[in-house]
């Protein structure tokens, strides 16, 4: 693989794209009474256009790697930055709900193309020896983004109005397009293959059944029935998408990648737990601390930093440490030691000090940091660059069931326990929510036997081990 002029820049440059997307979903969340109020509605209608966000991404994202290799991924990059900031402007200038939602249809559709795509323009153009520093840099939008977005969100609902949310995307949207057109290499098309209108219909329609049931089976006052149908039909298309993947000479998303032990190994079994582990203490926490703990919100959100922190502060040691360490030692070694952490979240209570649960959390964050950069750069650095395309759309699609599943996991777990103890309809309690933290401790138990079966010396090359 050719390695790119400057494969930092380039890093930096998606990764601004990424910054975009990842604050808008988190402002928008603190926005909306005031955007409600505008509307002349109640806050929880506009839930839609935060669903039907989630759901646009999930029924088109198997497309964008077949888009990237028709049109090229640095024209598709660039045109998804813009196209994703021309619909913020069109957010930002609805006056009701249903264009309102329709300009969210369009932010969807962008950033399905915008995120992936990018990600896919890094492996392509990076060589090995620069593929974890590069993944390092891409990913730190992604705990950066949700550290400011409520303050910023805050910030600009209180002191300003909540279409410059929205406008908020414009400058760095134009920056990003010309810097995407300016520094990233015009890498050809790919060849061209037709259309696979099945494995669309299939896969998005099994995604977006998928999300949709688990989002339910966590929901207050859903129907269990309805989310049960929607993940087992989910599940059965599922299966129908991979069966006809696997005998379709141009599937809309190519399995190849499947055949690499370390790539299934980092995205879909072990990683695929440790991920869903991680997200379900992102949902706990927060109830544990205010709920079990009775602590307030401001203490909470406090607390829940830390997680980010720790994983940010470790972010420019990561390379190095891999480097010294090894791919499957951080990794056998760092699911352990969630597992460990976690289980000692278990322990705390009302008298514990609030200093040694931030150190808990902290060192939870800081073990995420390897974990999660050895997890994706091991995942690509063993993947050949004919299946590049695929292996993308394959992990994007695997981070997006771990958000659903590990959130409505969690929330099961958790009422399920207060039923248990104290009948249908009980309130949570400290004792729920230490059920839920403990799943998520064993699910990072389990992940290691997943990793243990790598070999010792996996992506040596990578890191220049080997």
């Amino acid at each position: 693989m050719k390695a790119a002029p400057n494969p930092r820049l380039m890093a930096l440059i998606v990764a601004s794209a990424n910054f975009m997307g990842g604050l808008d979903s988190t402002v928008v969340v603190t926005a909306l009474p005031q955007m409600a109020k505008s509307f002349g509605i109640h806050p929880v209608e506009l839930s839609v256009g935060v669903t039907v966000y989630l759901m646009v991404q999930a029924v088109l994202l198997p497309v964008s790697s077949w888009v990237a290799d028709r049109l090229g991924a640095r024209n598709v990059l660039a045109g998804a930055i813009l196209g994703f900031t021309g619909a913020s402007v069109l957010c930002a200038v609805c006056h009701s709900l249903w264009p309102f939602v329709g300009a969210r249809v369009l932010q969807a559709a962008f950033a399905t193309l915008m995120v992936p795509v990018g990600r896919l323009v890094l492996l392509r153009a990076t060589s090995r020896e620069d593929l974890v520093s590069v993944i390092n840099i891409q990913t730190i939008p992604g705990l950066f983004a949700p550290m400011i977005g409520p303050a910023v969100g805050g910030f600009i609902v209180t002191f300003v109005d909540w279409p410059w949310i929205f406008l908020l995307n414009v400058p760095i949207g134009l920056v990003g397009a010309a810097a995407v057109l300016a520094y990233i290499p015009n890498a050809p098309p790919e060849a061209q293959r037709p259309f696979d209108w099945t494995g669309f219909w299939l896969s998005g329609a099994a995604i977006a059944a998928l999300v949709w049931g688990l989002e339910q089976v966590g929901a207050a006052g859903s129907d269990w029935r309805v989310a049960a149908a929607l993940v087992v039909g989910g599940l059965i298309l599922g299966v129908l998408g991979v069966r006809h993947m696997r005998r379709h000479a141009h599937p809309i998303v190519p399995l190849d990648a499947l055949a690499i032990p370390a790539f299934v190994a980092t995205t879909l079994t072990g990683g695929f737990l440790m991920r869903m582990s991680m997200r379900a203490v992102g949902f706990i926490l927060p109830l544990m601390f205010q709920v079990g703990l009775g602590m307030s919100a401001f203490v909470s959100g406090i607390l829940v930093v830390g997680l980010n922190g720790g994983d940010l502060l470790l972010k420019t040691v990561v390379t190095r440490g891999l480097r010294r360490i090894g791919f499957w030692k951080v990794l056998v070694v760092g699911s352990l030691a969630t597992a460990a952490a976690l289980g000692a979240l278990t322990a705390f209570s009302a008298t514990t000090p609030l200093w040694l649960i931030f150190a808990a959390i902290f060192v939870v964050g800081m073990v995420r940091s390897f974990l999660f950069t050895g997890m994706l750069s091991l995942g690509f650095a063993t993947t050949h660059e004919h299946h590049m395309s695929g292996a993308v759309t394959l992990a994007n699609m695997s981070q997006q069931l771990t958000g659903a599943l590990g959130v409505s996991l969690s929330a099961m777990l958790m009422n399920l326990s207060a039923a248990a103890r104290a009948g249908p309809g009980a309130p949570l309690a400290l004792v729920d929510c230490r059920v839920a933290l403990g799943a998520a401790a064993l699910a990072s138990l389990v992940a290691v036997v997943s990793f243990w079966r790598l070999p010792r010396d996996v992506g040596a090359e990578a890191v220049g081990r080997g």
